[in-house]
């Protein structure tokens, strides 16, 4: 079977969206690194093709706008607003404006664990992504990722001190984060728990009931928090991932669309030119057409 998401190491990543990135910065495989955001993605085919990471990262914009496509969701940012990125999560940036800069934060997951983050911090972490930051804390945050990047290109560099600085602009970020009150703390972690099990197993279970089993919950309450938090039922989100999987399998047009449905686990290559074209208002044929012309 062939591969579903293009998984990136961090080596690759940089190669494909770093086109002047240093032989040094290309080959180095520190735990925490940061880029420049004004030599991200340039002279590069916008919207990019999804794909997963086997790493972390944080994109911090100081200036100009970006979309970034996260499982499903385009969350559009513009100036001191910042994104987290999971490793595995399904992302591309889809827009770039030609003045937008700031930062690009790769971090491995072993750095979160050896920070003490407690469960508040970890909420950040696992719930929505992007973030839009006060005034105070963009500035004070842009200092301290230029000390982080001073001290990640010292030649007596201390990953102990790097370590620290990226622990030091965790927290400032997560203090400016308006919580939400417990309930609905609660309902957000579920919404993205789901999603996240979506994305491992929609190709296996597209049947609601199983993912509430799996967050221990019941399926009536499952719908209801996805519905209340994004206006879209757990059922559409999951039509709409495993529709977009198929999109990534149909741009090799060595392959038929009955193999991909089949690949999908659709019972039958009709059902899933009808949902294809209920999710996507193109049938897949079109689709492959459509995509083949762009580029």
């Amino acid at each position: 079977m062939k591969s579903t998401f293009r998984i990136l190491s961090n080596y690759e990543y940089k190669k494909l969206f770093l086109p002047d990135v240093t032989d040094h910065n290309l080959f180095n495989e520190s735990k925490i690194q940061v880029y420049r955001i004004e030599n991200y993605l340039r002279n590069i085919v916008i919207p990019v093709t999804p794909y997963r990471t086997t790493f972390n990262f944080l994109i911090f914009l100081r200036k100009g706008t970006l979309k970034q496509f996260v499982d499903g969701v385009s969350f559009p940012l513009e100036a001191n607003q910042l994104i987290n990125i999971k490793q595995g999560n399904v992302t591309a940036t889809l827009e770039i404006s030609d003045d937008a800069s700031g930062f690009f934060i790769v971090y491995e997951n072993e750095i979160i664990n050896d920070i003490q983050l407690g469960k508040h911090h970890l909420h950040f972490l696992n719930t929505k992504p992007d973030v839009c930051l006060s005034d105070e804390v963009v500035k004070w945050n842009a200092r301290i990722i230029k000390l982080l990047e001073e001290e990640l290109h010292s030649e007596n560099r201390d990953m102990e001190i790097c370590i620290s600085l990226f622990q030091s602009f965790l927290f400032k970020v997560i203090k400016d984060i308006n919580l939400n009150a417990p309930t609905l703390s609660r309902q957000l972690s579920i919404v993205f728990k789901f999603r996240e099990l979506v994305n491992v197993h929609h190709i296996n279970h597209k049947n609601v009931h199983f993912y509430a089993e799996k967050l221990n919950i019941s399926e009536n309450y499952l719908n209801k928090c996805v519905k209340e938090a994004t206006n879209k039922p757990p059922k559409q989100w999951i039509n709409e991932i495993s529709i977009l999987h198929s999109q990534i399998l149909l741009q090799d047009t060595s392959r038929d669309i009955a193999s991909v449905a089949f690949e999908l686990k659709y019972p039958s290559p009709s059902y899933f030119t009808r949902l294809f074209k209920k999710v996507s208002g193109y049938s897949p044929s079109k689709y492959r057409k459509l995509k083949f012309l762009e580029t």
